[in-house]
Protein backbone atom coordinates (compact mmCIF):
# COMPACT_ATOMS: atom_id res chain seq x y z
CA UNK A 1 0.00 0.00 0.00
CA UNK A 2 1.80 3.17 -1.15
CA UNK A 3 -0.69 5.94 -0.41
CA UNK A 4 -3.99 7.32 -1.56
CA UNK A 5 -5.61 6.95 -4.94
CA UNK A 6 -3.14 4.40 -6.15
CA UNK A 7 -5.36 2.24 -8.35
CA UNK A 8 -7.88 3.06 -10.99
CA UNK A 9 -9.70 1.00 -13.52
CA UNK A 10 -12.54 1.67 -15.90
CA UNK A 11 -15.72 -0.37 -15.90
CA UNK A 12 -18.17 0.90 -18.47
CA UNK A 13 -17.66 4.55 -17.66
CA UNK A 14 -17.22 3.88 -13.94
CA UNK A 15 -13.81 4.63 -12.43
CA UNK A 16 -12.80 2.68 -9.32
CA UNK A 17 -10.20 4.22 -7.03
CA UNK A 18 -8.86 2.97 -3.70
CA UNK A 19 -7.86 5.39 -0.93
CA UNK A 20 -5.23 3.98 1.40
CA UNK A 21 -4.61 6.76 3.91
CA UNK A 22 -6.45 9.40 5.92
CA UNK A 23 -5.34 12.18 3.58
CA UNK A 24 -7.16 10.48 0.73
CA UNK A 25 -10.31 10.19 2.84
CA UNK A 26 -10.13 13.85 3.81
CA UNK A 27 -9.76 14.87 0.17
CA UNK A 28 -13.24 13.53 -0.64
CA UNK A 29 -14.91 14.50 2.66
CA UNK A 30 -17.44 16.90 1.14
CA UNK A 31 -18.34 14.49 -1.67
CA UNK A 32 -18.64 11.61 0.80
CA UNK A 33 -21.06 13.58 2.97
CA UNK A 34 -23.03 14.72 -0.09
CA UNK A 35 -23.37 11.09 -1.20
CA UNK A 36 -24.70 10.17 2.25
CA UNK A 37 -27.34 12.89 1.96
CA UNK A 38 -28.48 11.52 -1.40
CA UNK A 39 -29.02 8.10 0.16
CA UNK A 40 -31.78 7.06 2.54
CA UNK A 41 -29.52 5.78 5.29
CA UNK A 42 -29.66 2.05 4.72
CA UNK A 43 -28.01 1.09 8.04
CA UNK A 44 -24.93 2.94 6.83
CA UNK A 45 -23.84 5.08 9.80
CA UNK A 46 -20.73 2.96 10.28
CA UNK A 47 -19.77 3.74 6.69
CA UNK A 48 -20.33 7.49 7.17
CA UNK A 49 -17.46 9.94 6.89
CA UNK A 50 -18.03 11.01 10.50
CA UNK A 51 -17.43 7.49 11.84
CA UNK A 52 -14.76 6.33 9.38
CA UNK A 53 -12.56 9.43 9.58
CA UNK A 54 -12.65 9.45 13.40
CA UNK A 55 -11.94 5.72 13.66
CA UNK A 56 -9.07 5.81 11.18
CA UNK A 57 -7.46 8.75 12.97
CA UNK A 58 -7.59 6.91 16.29
CA UNK A 59 -6.79 3.32 15.33
CA UNK A 60 -5.36 3.10 11.80
CA UNK A 61 -2.25 4.05 9.89
CA UNK A 62 0.42 3.52 12.54
CA UNK A 63 3.00 0.76 12.67
CA UNK A 64 1.30 -2.58 13.28
CA UNK A 65 -2.20 -1.09 12.95
CA UNK A 66 -4.79 -1.52 10.18
CA UNK A 67 -4.55 0.66 7.08
CA UNK A 68 -7.52 2.23 5.30
CA UNK A 69 -8.67 0.61 2.09
CA UNK A 70 -11.59 2.79 1.00
CA UNK A 71 -12.89 1.75 -2.42
CA UNK A 72 -14.71 4.51 -4.32
CA UNK A 73 -16.59 4.61 -7.61
CA UNK A 74 -17.04 7.65 -9.83
CA UNK A 75 -19.18 8.29 -12.85
CA UNK A 76 -17.37 11.17 -14.48
CA UNK A 77 -16.77 13.74 -11.73
CA UNK A 78 -19.53 12.37 -9.52
CA UNK A 79 -18.84 10.11 -6.53
CA UNK A 80 -21.47 7.36 -6.68
CA UNK A 81 -20.23 4.71 -4.22
CA UNK A 82 -18.01 4.44 -1.14
CA UNK A 83 -17.01 1.11 0.42
CA UNK A 84 -14.89 1.73 3.55
CA UNK A 85 -12.57 -1.18 4.28
CA UNK A 86 -9.21 -1.71 5.95
CA UNK A 87 -6.25 -4.07 5.68
CA UNK A 88 -4.99 -5.65 8.89
CA UNK A 89 -2.60 -8.33 10.10
CA UNK A 90 1.15 -8.43 10.60
CA UNK A 91 3.66 -9.70 8.05
CA UNK A 92 3.82 -13.49 8.31
CA UNK A 93 0.41 -13.66 10.02
CA UNK A 94 -3.08 -13.84 8.56
CA UNK A 95 -3.70 -10.74 6.42
CA UNK A 96 -7.34 -9.60 6.27
CA UNK A 97 -9.37 -7.06 4.41
CA UNK A 98 -12.47 -6.19 6.41
CA UNK A 99 -14.94 -3.43 7.20
CA UNK A 100 -13.25 -0.26 8.40
CA UNK A 101 -13.73 -0.15 12.16
CA UNK A 102 -13.63 -3.92 12.68
CA UNK A 103 -15.49 -5.02 15.79
CA UNK A 104 -16.41 -1.42 16.62
CA UNK A 105 -18.49 -1.10 13.41
CA UNK A 106 -21.83 -2.80 13.87
CA UNK A 107 -22.96 -3.10 10.24
CA UNK A 108 -21.08 -3.73 7.03
CA UNK A 109 -22.59 -1.91 4.06
CA UNK A 110 -21.59 0.35 1.21
CA UNK A 111 -22.97 3.77 0.37
CA UNK A 112 -24.46 3.73 -3.13
CA UNK A 113 -26.07 6.61 -4.99
CA UNK A 114 -29.74 5.57 -5.52
CA UNK A 115 -29.62 6.92 -9.07
CA UNK A 116 -27.06 4.23 -9.89
CA UNK A 117 -28.90 1.31 -8.33
CA UNK A 118 -29.58 -0.02 -11.83
CA UNK A 119 -25.85 -0.34 -12.43
CA UNK A 120 -25.15 -2.44 -9.36
CA UNK A 121 -23.61 -5.28 -11.38
CA UNK A 122 -21.03 -3.02 -13.06
CA UNK A 123 -20.24 -1.31 -9.77
CA UNK A 124 -19.89 -4.69 -8.05
CA UNK A 125 -17.49 -5.94 -10.73
CA UNK A 126 -15.34 -2.83 -10.34
CA UNK A 127 -15.26 -2.95 -6.55
CA UNK A 128 -14.57 -6.68 -6.37
CA UNK A 129 -11.82 -6.28 -8.95
CA UNK A 130 -10.23 -3.67 -6.69
CA UNK A 131 -9.96 -6.32 -3.98
CA UNK A 132 -8.38 -8.84 -6.32
CA UNK A 133 -5.94 -6.27 -7.70
CA UNK A 134 -4.81 -5.29 -4.21
CA UNK A 135 -3.26 -8.70 -3.51
CA UNK A 136 -1.30 -9.24 -0.33
CA UNK A 137 -4.15 -10.61 1.77
CA UNK A 138 -5.33 -14.05 2.78
CA UNK A 139 -9.02 -13.43 3.32
CA UNK A 140 -11.58 -10.67 2.89
CA UNK A 141 -14.13 -10.75 5.72
CA UNK A 142 -17.48 -8.95 5.74
CA UNK A 143 -19.53 -9.46 8.89
CA UNK A 144 -23.02 -8.14 9.73
CA UNK A 145 -24.03 -7.49 6.12
CA UNK A 146 -27.79 -6.69 6.14
CA UNK A 147 -29.95 -9.04 4.07
CA UNK A 148 -31.31 -7.33 0.98
CA UNK A 149 -28.66 -4.61 1.01
CA UNK A 150 -26.64 -3.56 -2.02
CA UNK A 151 -23.53 -5.07 -0.44
CA UNK A 152 -25.25 -8.43 0.16
CA UNK A 153 -26.30 -8.52 -3.50
CA UNK A 154 -22.78 -7.60 -4.58
CA UNK A 155 -20.98 -10.12 -2.39
CA UNK A 156 -23.32 -12.95 -3.32
CA UNK A 157 -21.84 -12.72 -6.83
CA UNK A 158 -18.40 -13.69 -5.58
CA UNK A 159 -18.61 -15.01 -2.03
CA UNK A 160 -21.15 -17.51 -0.74
CA UNK A 161 -22.47 -16.62 2.71
CA UNK A 162 -20.68 -18.43 5.51
CA UNK A 163 -22.53 -20.51 8.06
CA UNK A 164 -22.41 -17.54 10.44
CA UNK A 165 -25.79 -15.82 10.70
CA UNK A 166 -26.98 -13.07 12.97
CA UNK A 167 -29.86 -10.59 13.24
CA UNK A 168 -30.48 -7.04 14.37
CA UNK A 169 -33.45 -6.00 16.51
CA UNK A 170 -35.21 -2.74 15.60
CA UNK A 171 -38.21 -0.82 16.89
CA UNK A 172 -40.08 0.90 14.04
CA UNK A 173 -41.26 4.23 15.45
CA UNK A 174 -43.16 5.46 12.40
CA UNK A 175 -46.43 3.99 13.63
CA UNK A 176 -46.55 6.25 16.70
CA UNK A 177 -47.81 9.80 16.32
CA UNK A 178 -46.35 10.81 19.69
CA UNK A 179 -44.70 9.38 22.76
CA UNK A 180 -48.09 9.41 24.50
CA UNK A 181 -49.48 7.26 21.68
CA UNK A 182 -46.55 4.86 22.09
CA UNK A 183 -47.10 4.52 25.84
CA UNK A 184 -50.85 4.16 25.41
CA UNK A 185 -50.28 1.29 22.98
CA UNK A 186 -48.38 -0.81 25.48
CA UNK A 187 -50.10 -3.81 26.99
CA UNK A 188 -51.55 -3.59 30.47
CA UNK A 189 -48.79 -5.77 31.96
CA UNK A 190 -46.08 -3.74 30.19
CA UNK A 191 -47.45 -0.46 31.53
CA UNK A 192 -47.67 -1.89 35.04
CA UNK A 193 -44.09 -3.19 34.94
CA UNK A 194 -42.70 0.08 33.56
CA UNK A 195 -44.55 2.17 36.16
CA UNK A 196 -43.27 -0.14 38.88
CA UNK A 197 -39.68 0.30 37.68
CA UNK A 198 -39.97 4.09 37.64
CA UNK A 199 -41.46 4.18 41.11
CA UNK A 200 -38.80 1.83 42.45
CA UNK A 201 -35.99 3.89 40.96
CA UNK A 202 -37.54 7.17 42.16
CA UNK A 203 -37.07 6.00 45.74
CA UNK A 204 -33.40 6.87 45.31
CA UNK A 205 -34.23 10.46 44.29
CA UNK A 206 -36.15 12.49 41.74
CA UNK A 207 -35.73 11.20 38.17
CA UNK A 208 -34.20 13.55 35.59
CA UNK A 209 -33.73 12.70 31.92
CA UNK A 210 -31.48 14.73 29.63
CA UNK A 211 -29.71 14.60 26.26
CA UNK A 212 -26.04 15.55 25.96
CA UNK A 213 -24.30 16.54 22.72
CA UNK A 214 -20.55 16.57 21.97
CA UNK A 215 -20.30 20.37 22.21
CA UNK A 216 -21.25 20.24 25.90
CA UNK A 217 -18.47 19.99 28.52
CA UNK A 218 -20.19 17.09 30.28
CA UNK A 219 -20.27 14.90 27.16
CA UNK A 220 -16.74 13.47 27.25
CA UNK A 221 -16.61 12.65 31.00
CA UNK A 222 -20.09 11.11 30.81
CA UNK A 223 -18.98 8.87 27.92
CA UNK A 224 -16.07 7.69 30.06
CA UNK A 225 -18.41 7.06 32.97
CA UNK A 226 -20.64 4.97 30.70
CA UNK A 227 -17.67 2.81 29.71
CA UNK A 228 -16.71 2.34 33.36
CA UNK A 229 -20.27 1.22 34.13
CA UNK A 230 -20.31 -1.11 31.12
CA UNK A 231 -17.01 -2.71 32.03
CA UNK A 232 -18.25 -3.40 35.54
CA UNK A 233 -21.37 -5.04 34.10
CA UNK A 234 -19.16 -7.23 31.89
CA UNK A 235 -17.08 -8.26 34.89
CA UNK A 236 -20.10 -8.93 37.11
CA UNK A 237 -21.87 -11.04 34.48
CA UNK A 238 -18.83 -12.91 33.18
CA UNK A 239 -19.02 -11.56 29.63
CA UNK A 240 -16.32 -10.60 27.18
CA UNK A 241 -15.90 -7.11 25.75
CA UNK A 242 -12.86 -7.14 23.48
CA UNK A 243 -13.76 -3.98 21.60
CA UNK A 244 -14.52 -2.10 24.82
CA UNK A 245 -11.09 -2.88 26.25
CA UNK A 246 -9.09 -1.65 23.24
CA UNK A 247 -6.69 1.16 24.21
CA UNK A 248 -7.97 4.53 23.04
CA UNK A 249 -11.58 3.46 22.70
CA UNK A 250 -12.86 5.84 25.38
CA UNK A 251 -11.09 8.77 23.76
CA UNK A 252 -12.43 7.79 20.36
CA UNK A 253 -16.05 7.74 21.55
CA UNK A 254 -15.64 10.92 23.57
CA UNK A 255 -14.26 12.70 20.51
CA UNK A 256 -17.05 11.80 18.07
CA UNK A 257 -19.01 14.67 16.57
CA UNK A 258 -22.73 15.35 16.81
CA UNK A 259 -25.07 18.14 15.75
CA UNK A 260 -27.93 19.08 18.05
CA UNK A 261 -29.66 21.27 15.46
CA UNK A 262 -29.65 18.69 12.67
CA UNK A 263 -30.19 15.74 15.03
CA UNK A 264 -27.13 13.99 13.56
CA UNK A 265 -24.15 12.12 14.96
CA UNK A 266 -23.27 11.15 18.51
CA UNK A 267 -25.49 11.89 21.49
CA UNK A 268 -25.93 10.70 25.07
CA UNK A 269 -29.18 9.94 26.88
CA UNK A 270 -28.70 10.29 30.62
CA UNK A 271 -31.02 9.29 33.45
CA UNK A 272 -30.29 10.60 36.94
CA UNK A 273 -31.90 9.75 40.24
CA UNK A 274 -31.19 12.28 42.93
CA UNK A 275 -27.55 13.30 42.60
CA UNK A 276 -26.29 10.14 40.88
CA UNK A 277 -26.34 8.94 37.28
CA UNK A 278 -28.44 5.79 37.08
CA UNK A 279 -28.12 4.95 33.36
CA UNK A 280 -26.43 6.24 30.23
CA UNK A 281 -26.96 5.38 26.58
CA UNK A 282 -24.56 6.41 23.82
CA UNK A 283 -26.08 6.38 20.37
CA UNK A 284 -25.81 7.78 16.87
CA UNK A 285 -28.42 9.57 14.81
CA UNK A 286 -28.09 9.25 11.04
CA UNK A 287 -30.68 9.89 8.34
CA UNK A 288 -33.55 9.61 10.83
CA UNK A 289 -32.25 6.30 12.19
CA UNK A 290 -30.99 5.92 15.77
CA UNK A 291 -28.30 3.35 16.60
CA UNK A 292 -28.25 2.30 20.27
CA UNK A 293 -24.50 1.73 20.50
CA UNK A 294 -23.71 1.41 24.19
CA UNK A 295 -26.03 1.19 27.16
CA UNK A 296 -24.79 1.19 30.75
CA UNK A 297 -26.21 1.55 34.24
CA UNK A 298 -25.17 1.82 37.85
CA UNK A 299 -24.70 -1.79 38.94
CA UNK A 300 -25.64 -0.94 42.51
CA UNK A 301 -29.11 0.12 41.28
CA UNK A 302 -29.66 -2.97 39.16
CA UNK A 303 -32.69 -4.17 41.14
CA UNK A 304 -34.54 -1.03 40.03
CA UNK A 305 -33.80 -1.67 36.31
CA UNK A 306 -32.47 1.84 35.56
CA UNK A 307 -31.41 0.85 32.05
CA UNK A 308 -34.97 -0.09 31.08
CA UNK A 309 -36.37 3.15 32.53
CA UNK A 310 -33.82 5.13 30.53
CA UNK A 311 -34.60 3.17 27.35
CA UNK A 312 -38.30 4.02 27.61
CA UNK A 313 -37.50 7.72 28.04
CA UNK A 314 -35.10 7.57 25.10
CA UNK A 315 -37.69 5.96 22.83
CA UNK A 316 -40.20 8.65 23.78
CA UNK A 317 -37.68 11.40 22.99
CA UNK A 318 -36.90 9.83 19.61
CA UNK A 319 -40.59 9.62 18.67
CA UNK A 320 -41.23 13.24 19.64
CA UNK A 321 -38.20 14.34 17.61
CA UNK A 322 -39.23 12.59 14.41
CA UNK A 323 -36.77 9.69 14.45
CA UNK A 324 -38.02 6.66 12.52
CA UNK A 325 -36.11 3.74 14.06
CA UNK A 326 -34.66 2.67 17.40
CA UNK A 327 -31.97 0.18 16.44
CA UNK A 328 -30.75 -2.25 19.12
CA UNK A 329 -28.15 -3.67 16.73
CA UNK A 330 -27.04 -7.29 16.36
CA UNK A 331 -27.08 -10.34 18.64
CA UNK A 332 -30.75 -10.86 19.58
CA UNK A 333 -31.61 -11.38 23.24
CA UNK A 334 -34.83 -11.70 25.18
CA UNK A 335 -34.68 -8.11 26.37
CA UNK A 336 -34.09 -6.84 22.81
CA UNK A 337 -37.07 -8.87 21.62
CA UNK A 338 -39.26 -7.15 24.21
CA UNK A 339 -38.29 -3.72 22.83
CA UNK A 340 -38.39 -4.41 19.09
CA UNK A 341 -41.00 -5.08 16.42
CA UNK A 342 -38.75 -5.75 13.44
CA UNK A 343 -35.79 -8.01 12.66
CA UNK A 344 -33.12 -7.57 9.98
CA UNK A 345 -31.09 -10.66 9.07
CA UNK A 346 -27.32 -10.31 8.89
CA UNK A 347 -24.89 -12.49 6.97
CA UNK A 348 -21.14 -13.05 6.98
CA UNK A 349 -19.30 -13.27 3.66
CA UNK A 350 -15.70 -14.26 3.00
CA UNK A 351 -13.41 -14.25 -0.03
CA UNK A 352 -10.38 -16.48 0.59
CA UNK A 353 -7.23 -16.05 -1.51
CA UNK A 354 -4.81 -18.45 0.22
CA UNK A 355 -4.93 -21.72 2.11
CA UNK A 356 -4.67 -19.77 5.36
CA UNK A 357 -7.62 -17.68 4.28
CA UNK A 358 -9.67 -20.77 3.46
CA UNK A 359 -8.81 -22.32 6.82
CA UNK A 360 -9.93 -19.14 8.55
CA UNK A 361 -13.15 -18.83 6.53
CA UNK A 362 -14.22 -22.47 6.73
CA UNK A 363 -12.86 -23.58 10.08
CA UNK A 364 -12.10 -20.77 12.49
CA UNK A 365 -14.90 -18.34 11.64
CA UNK A 366 -18.01 -20.58 11.69
CA UNK A 367 -16.87 -23.22 14.21
CA UNK A 368 -13.81 -22.63 16.36
CA UNK A 369 -14.26 -18.93 17.14
CA UNK A 370 -17.85 -19.27 18.46
CA UNK A 371 -16.90 -22.38 20.48
CA UNK A 372 -13.93 -20.63 22.10
CA UNK A 373 -16.03 -17.55 22.88
CA UNK A 374 -18.66 -19.69 24.61
CA UNK A 375 -15.97 -21.54 26.56
CA UNK A 376 -14.28 -18.30 27.65
CA UNK A 377 -17.58 -16.81 28.82
CA UNK A 378 -18.42 -20.00 30.71
CA UNK A 379 -15.04 -19.98 32.46
CA UNK A 380 -15.37 -16.28 33.28
CA UNK A 381 -18.82 -16.88 34.76
CA UNK A 382 -17.63 -19.82 36.87
CA UNK A 383 -14.65 -17.84 38.16
CA UNK A 384 -16.93 -14.97 39.10
CA UNK A 385 -19.28 -17.34 40.94
CA UNK A 386 -16.32 -18.96 42.68
CA UNK A 387 -15.03 -15.54 43.76
CA UNK A 388 -18.47 -14.65 45.12
CA UNK A 389 -18.60 -17.97 46.99
CA UNK A 390 -15.13 -17.29 48.43
CA UNK A 391 -16.17 -13.84 49.60
CA UNK A 392 -19.27 -15.28 51.25
CA UNK A 393 -17.26 -18.02 52.95
CA UNK A 394 -14.78 -15.45 54.22
CA UNK A 395 -17.58 -13.40 55.74
CA UNK A 396 -18.97 -16.47 57.51
CA UNK A 397 -15.54 -17.24 58.94
CA UNK A 398 -15.21 -13.67 60.24
CA UNK A 399 -18.63 -13.88 61.87
CA UNK A 400 -17.78 -17.22 63.46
Amino acid sequence: MRGSNEREQDGGGLAVRVLTDIAGMEAIADEWRALERRCDGGLSFFQSYLWCRAWAECFAGGSGTPRPFVATVRAGDRLVAVWPLMVGGLRGALRRIETLGGTHSQYSTLILDPEFAGRTAAIADGLLSSLTASGGFDVALFEAVPDGSALAAMLSRAAPAATVRNAASLLDLTGFSSSDAYLAGLGKLQRRNRNRRRNHLARHGDLRFSVLWPDEPAFAPTVRQALTMKRRWLAETGRLGIGLSQPGFAGFLAGLQGDRGRREGACLFVLETGERIAAIELGFLHAGHYYCYLGAFDWDLRDASPGKVQMEMTVCWLIDNGVSTYDLLANPTAYKDSWSNRIVGLGTYTIAHTWRGRLYARGWLPTLRPALKRAAEAVSYRLRRLAAFGQGLGCLMLVA
